[in-house]
């Protein structure tokens, strides 16, 4: 199966704090997985370089947007490959190949009679003496009326014209701008509706969020979008007339997908369209609940206006993850940075806890408290646990080499029933749940090493303490391929101990070998560095 993850697109304006890495991280987990499984896999990603964010954070700090996206888009890149993100392709959408890409999929929907020209009014500022950009405009939304910024609505999720916005001001002299008039060109979503319904009725379980928000769009029926802006940083409008704006974010970004899994494919000598468009193949998309329309509604109807009529798109849209009960905020400087985490803590600490705890039908929380007991009582309490008493064992009473044994049928069927539940809900993007399969199979291998007492056994029935041990090994050794998509560095390590090449998504069974300089996966935490660390956070605020 050929299968595509697209992960979105932060703006390349700052460094990832934790709430973010927890929305993405799932897409790693289902890279890692289809690999196992034999699946042609390209999971992209890159930083978006030409968001309003961009300039605002470039201005602030001095640079240029350029100088600025592209020193963003390194540190978001290392924090990616520091979390052991494996992407087959991490890039920023300002690249020439990006843009010519962009340009050449701008030329064939007017082409097609999707991007039409259009006079419109359009907010400017006098006193600024220039048009404002979506995120330069503040006022209330037309839809909830809540406070909003620019063209969509974190309230309610509504996304609209900047224009519609009530009560407008400028964010920088805070005056009333005015209306004038100036010519764009709009992408002709209400052409595409039906295609954008066929597309979601086909859909294969998406989340609630995902279905609710689509439904609610759908239902209200698709607006047309402006596709330019007047700006001065970004993709090249192609056509004449235009030399003075730039392809709208909106539109440019979300085409990434397109231009960087072409990218990679071409490097391999493979059709994109056999990934997007294929019979055997699956797109998943991975995001938080604020970009939902974007990768439900306009991208769909993007890729049917390109003749990608038949997606066979999985929505994997979380809820938002809280710090100590308040919402992360880099502004506030409420946020845990990855960068720090890594310093400090186990890689694969983290990544359990973002799984584990991540929101993925409902908001969560980071606790300090929950972060430390997970180490403690789950990944050393359980994992570790079994891994260091089998495998020391091993060493002290069979010279480091495995045990002769068997393992009957029951075993050999419970153990691929628990690849097939794994993976299951891996695929049906419940991540939570495939984790949950994994350690319950870890406390029974736990239960399992204490029932057979093989400290007794060794003593008075050798031959039994053997087929225990054997057992045991067989466990750790399918726990290496079970956890690879979600603890890659300590999978990594118990392949190591029992020397085993290569990972892959099914029962084996290691008839001999030798343990191999094995050691500690996880280190116990004090539990008193919850204070410390709460302490640090608080400081850090304030």
């Amino acid at each position: 199966m050929n299968v595509i993850i697209g992960n979105a697109w932060p703006y390349a304006n700052g460094e990832l704090h934790l709430g973010r890495i927890a929305v993405l991280l799932p897409g790693d987990v289902l890279a890692r997985y289809h690999r196992l499984m034999g699946d042609d896999v390209v999971f992209v990603s890159g930083s978006d370089s030409h968001g309003t964010p961009v300039t605002m954070k470039a201005k602030a700090e001095g640079m240029s947007p350029e100088e600025a996206s592209l020193h963003y888009h390194e540190k978001i890149k290392e924090c990616f490959e520091g979390l052991g993100f494996s992407f087959d392709i991490f890039t920023k959408t300002h690249t020439e190949y990006h843009s010519k890409k962009v340009s050449e999929f701008i030329k064939e929907l007017y082409d097609k009679g999707y991007i039409y020209e259009k006079e419109v009014e359009q907010t400017y500022c006098p006193k600024c003496n220039e048009y404002l950009l979506d995120r330069y405009i503040e006022g209330k939304c037309p839809s909830c009326g809540s406070h909003a910024v620019g063209d969509q609505c974190d309230e309610c999720s509504e996304i609209f014209e900047s224009e519609e916005l009530l009560e407008k001001k400028c964010i920088f002299c805070k005056s009333e701008p005015v209306i004038k008039e100036t010519k764009h060109l709009f992408f002709a979503l209400s052409k595409l509706e039906n295609d954008v319904k066929r597309i979601y009725i086909r859909q294969n379980g998406w989340r609630e969020n995902a279905q609710k928000i689509t439904n609610r769009y759908l239902n209200e029926g698709l607006r047309d979008r402006a596709v330019t802006r007047d700006f001065n940083w970004g993709v090249d409008v192609p056509f004449e007339g235009f030399e003075d704006k730039k392809i709208y974010v909106w539109i440019e970004a979300v085409m990434g997908y397109l231009t960087a899994s072409m990218k990679c494919l071409d490097e391999r000598s493979e059709d994109y369209m056999e990934y997007w468009n294929g019979e055997d193949s699956r797109i998943y998309f991975v995001h938080g609940k604020d970009n939902i329309p974007f990768h439900t509604v306009i991208f769909p109807a993007i890729l049917s206006g390109l003749g990608i009529k038949r997606p066979n798109i999985r929505e994997i849209s979380s809820e938002y993850m809280k710090l100590e009960g308040k919402n992360f905020s880099a502004v506030k400087n409420w946020a845990i940075w990855p960068d720090y985490l890594m310093e400090k803590y186990n890689v694969d600490l983290i990544r359990y806890y973002l799984i584990s705890n991540g929101p993925e039908v409902k908001d969560t929380d980071f606790t300090w408290k929950s972060f430390i007991h997970a180490n403690n009582n789950e990944l050393v309490g359980l994992f570790g646990n079994l891994i260091n008493r089998v495998l020391a064992f091993i060493d002290k009473n069979f010279d480091g080499n495995i045990p002769k044994g068997s393992v009957d049928k029951a075993f050999k069927d419970d153990m691929f029933k628990l690849y097939c539940d794994v993976g299951d809900n891996i695929e049906e993007g419940n991540f939570k749940k495939a984790l949950e399969y994994i350690f319950s199979a870890i406390k029974k291998a736990n239960k399992y090493f204490d029932d057979e007492k093989p400290w007794v056994n060794i003593k008075k029935d050798r031959e039994k303490c053997s087929e225990c041990m054997y057992t045991c090994i067989q466990i750790i050794a399918n726990l290496s391929n079970l956890v690879e998509p979600f603890l890659p560095f300590a999978a990594k390590k118990i392949r190591g101990f029992l020397e085993i090449k290569n990972p892959m998504w099914m029962p084996i069974e290691i008839k001999e070998g030798k343990i191999n300089n094995f050691n500690i996966l996880f280190d116990r935490i004090d539990k008193n560095i919850v204070e410390e660390e709460l302490g640090r956070l608080k400081d850090k605020k304030n």
